[in-house]
């Protein structure tokens, strides 16, 4: 069975825009129907409870303390989505890359391989257990120890852009190199997560979560939102 990666933001757990409950739920109606045909492994941000540069800057803290809250943050989110895998009868399992064993488990091979084994959602929480290392570039590493053939960056734009979408003049680019996004030094993922992707031929989908059915959208349709390869 085939394996992918989405990169999910914290802020899928807010309340809808409509009033209707919250996105998160008809995220985790998508994850059900892609689970009967694919693993699945499940980076998720933080960025709802603390984002480390933003909320860092605003406190005056460390880098390193701002990053380590942030890394927290993603504990918490992960916590909180097993339980509604759980109420939805989705298997899943939480590795962290922070020690924190009444809570969960440690990000390890073999705790990867068992879980993949046991046909398990891997939530994967405190990014990469390091300081100054983005949850970008986090799922390009958990892509590569699930073996998956891609990593879905779940956003609030419809794709990889010049510049801010909101500007007339921003180009969409359906289609981007590796070599060219770097060139360019477009901003909606990291160098380094764009560089390890790029060194290890791991496919990235950019496209936006908001819309309607996007995960079954871009399982369905290898032209959604944007490709970087």
């Amino acid at each position: 069975m085939n394996s992918i990666l989405i990169k999910l933001t914290g802020t899928i757990f807010n309340p809808s825009q409509n009033g209707e409950g919250f996105f998160i739920e008809k995220i985790i109606n998508q994850i059900k129907e892609l689970k009967k045909n694919y693993n699945i492994g499940i980076v998720i941000g933080g960025g709802n409870i603390f984002r480390g540069n933003q909320h860092g800057k605003q406190f005056n803290l460390s880098k390193t303390t701002g990053h380590n809250a942030g890394m927290l943050a993603t504990m918490i989110n992960g916590l909180i989505l097993q339980d509604l895998f759980e109420k939805q009868d989705l298997d899943s399992i939480i590795l962290s890359a922070i020690e924190c064993p009444k809570i969960t488990n440690i990000i390890n091979q073999q705790n990867i391989k068992n879980a993949l084994k046991d046909n398990k959602i891997i939530i994967f929480v405190s990014g990469t257990g390091n300081p100054f290392f983005t949850t970008d570039t986090n799922a390009i590493l958990r892509a590569l120890q699930i073996n998956a053939q891609q990593v879905f960056k779940c956003t609030n734009v419809d794709g990889v852009y010049s510049d801010d979408p909101a500007k007339k003049e921003s180009v969409f680019y359906k289609n981007i190199s590796y070599k060219e996004y770097i060139e360019k030094n477009l901003k909606i993922m990291d160098l380094t997560a764009i560089t390890l992707a790029q060194e290890n031929s791991i496919k990235i989908r950019v496209f936006n979560i908001f819309k309607d059915n996007a995960l079954i959208n871009a399982i369905k349709d290898p032209s959604y939102g944007s490709n970087i390869f």
